[in-house]
């Protein structure tokens, strides 16, 4: 389990890389959690302008994300790429701290800090970069034990801030912390990473960014983003219906919801590190169907629980089986097109956003059909169907797949 740990802590590279994706799951820690509450009770924003607001963002950081991954395949030089991303996060939550008001938070939600967001495909990127020699599986354990970082980072980070702001009444010093999170991985990225070297000149038959773009919109690409975001869902849609269901039908508190999420996080840390060491003996296919399946029945368990302790006490397969889903898919697509990491990466934010779209979708049908405990079943059946995708997708001959 420590091999990863071995091989991070012998590469300077790839230890300012994990600190660097600490910093950035920091910076969502700080301030997600805090984002409905921020601008609808502290800047007063309308429901439906929300609403409307988390969409354009989750547009624009797909799109973003997607691009620069490709571009940075293209261009070879993700340093340089991490510092200006990185100040842009550092300037959009140092605005929002500075000048708290709808518009600023809004201009830099929508359209400054989606290209913050792009730094953790371009970090994950160069992750993978520094691995390239190493065996495939040391690599994709590595990557595991990265994303654990990211988890770390969800443990610590919105429980200080709370204890630290939850007194004042405002959350907006969250904002302040984000962008001294931004700027830490900028300072990073300019002093410890090392320079890129010369790119040569780039091979005329090499996929050009159209080329790679037509390359996601593949109909086996597609079959493969579809399947996993359906997994995807099933993580999004159980973290929507368990506290409804622990709150509205079990008598559960919020303080209870805020004790299964911290354990829940820690939880996930030592199991992903586990995934890692798993990766030398099953293949990632063979982890990703399994845990989902074991997440499906973790849904199903959900409807069934009566008190909330069983809440409590599903947490912890739940998030044994969750430590899979969110540390593997990575490896996954990146194994695609393992001499283009950005590529591989930019599946990510995609698979990110339909997951998201998927679980809105089940849960605005369901909880009105069969309410929140029925609405579990749906998760079920949605982790079914993309276990039934991707093993279709993994059947065909390996000359038929990229």
């Amino acid at each position: 389990m420590f091999a990863s740990f071995g091989h991070i802590g012998g590469r300077p590279q790839l230890l300012v890389l994990s600190l660097m994706i600490f910093a950035q799951g920091s910076a969502y820690g700080a301030t997600l959690p805090y984002l409905s509450v921020t601008a609808i009770g502290t800047l007063g924003m309308s429901d439906q302008a929300y609403s409307l607001l988390i969409f354009v963002s989750s547009l624009a950081a797909v799109t973003i994300s997607v691009s620069l991954g490709i571009l940075s395949d293209l261009l070879g030089d993700r340093r340089q790429m991490m510092i200006l991303m990185s100040l842009m996060g550092f300037a959009g939550y140092g605005a929002i701290y500075l000048y708290p008001s709808i518009p600023v938070f809004v201009g830099a939600t929508s359209i400054v800090i989606p290209f913050f967001y792009a730094t953790s495909s371009l970090i994950f990127a160069s992750a993978r970069g520094e691995t390239a020699e190493l065996a495939p599986i040391d690599a994709a354990s590595i990557n595991a034990t990265m994303r654990a970082f990211v988890s770390a980072a969800w443990v610590v980070t919105p429980a200080v801030l709370g204890l630290a702001l939850g007194a004042s009444g405002s959350m907006l010093g969250a904002w302040g912390a984000a962008s001294i999170f931004s700027l830490f991985i900028c300072l990073c990225a300019t002093a410890l990473l090392k320079r890129q070297a010369q790119r040569p000149a780039r091979d005329p038959g090499a996929p050009g960014f159209f080329s790679a773009l037509r390359e996601l919109a593949a109909p086996i690409m597609l079959v493969r983003m579809a399947a996993m975001a359906a997994i995807t869902a099933t993580l999004r849609l159980s973290g929507t219906i368990w506290p409804l269901i622990l709150t509205l039908q079990l008598g559960g508190t919020t303080a209870d919801v805020g004790l299964i999420s911290g354990l829940t996080a820690l939880i996930e840390i030592p199991f992903m590190l586990i995934c890692s060491e798993l990766l030398k003996r099953y293949s990632i296919v063979t982890m990703i169907v399994s845990a989902a399946l074991l997440y499906g029945g973790y849904m199903a368990a959900l409807s069934l629980a009566s008190e909330p302790w069983h809440i409590y006490a599903l947490s912890v397969p739940g998030a044994a089986f969750a430590a899979a889903l969110l540390s593997l898919p990575l490896t996954y697509f990146q194994d695609i097109f393992p001499t283009r990491p950005g590529l591989g990466t930019a599946f990510m934010p995609i698979n990110s956003f339909l997951g998201n779209g998927i679980s809105a979708l089940a849960f605005a049908l369901g909880s009105q059909t069969f309410g929140y405990s029925g609405t579990a079943w749906i998760g079920l059946g949605l982790a079914i169907a993309g276990v039934g995708g991707l093993v279709l997708v993994e059947r065909q001959p390996p000359t038929e797949r990229p």
